[in-house]
């Protein structure tokens, strides 16, 4: 009986972990602003269509290259709601069968794997997605982009610079 409850709840923590992490990126659709995944995508030249598609003028994108990134946008959005829907309904077929009485563990193990494989699937989706949109882009196209992430973060440092510097004034 103890077996089962800590089955039970490990696989209860499991899935709402990965559950709130899918629900942000389905939930928005700009999924891959907030999909990172061990990759910073702007400290390896990795920029997201938004992103791109954004600063079209100021990289000089043509027009070629905007209608390959709208298209490639929306064929992975497309592909990567499907999957993340096929993720949680495996996970729903998981919380179900957590319920039953009797738990094959060889089953229950073999659902857990076929979910992490899924999620494994749907990240390597998203980075060979950000590489091939890297692709598509100059040389010239890229330092541009640096530059303009450079002058971001001055930017940003600057003004938490600055908020820092008006916190220390307030309290003194």
């Amino acid at each position: 009986m103890i077996k089962k409850t800590t089955i039970f709840v490990m696989s209860v923590l499991l899935l709402v972990s990965f559950s709130s992490l899918l629900e942000a990126k389905a939930g928005n659709p700009e999924m891959l602003k907030h999909m990172r995944h061990g990759v910073r995508m702007a400290e390896k030249n990795l920029f997201p269509a938004q992103i791109l598609l954004k600063l079209k003028e100021k990289i000089n994108l043509t027009k070629d290259q905007v209608i390959t990134i709208e298209k490639m946008r929306d064929a992975h959005q497309e592909s990567a709601i499907r999957r993340t829907a096929d993720i949680k309904v495996l996970e729903l077929k998981i919380g179900s069968y957590m319920e039953k009485e009797s738990i094959n563990r060889g089953k229950l193990e073999k659902m857990l794997r076929q979910v992490a494989a899924m999620k494994t699937d749907l990240t390597i989706a998203n980075i060979n997605y950000l590489l091939d949109l890297r692709d598509l882009l100059t040389p010239e196209q890229i330092k541009k982009i640096e530059s303009i992430k450079d002058g971001m973060r001055r930017m940003r440092m600057k003004r938490g610079f600055q908020q820092k510097r008006g916190n220390r004034k307030a309290i003194k």
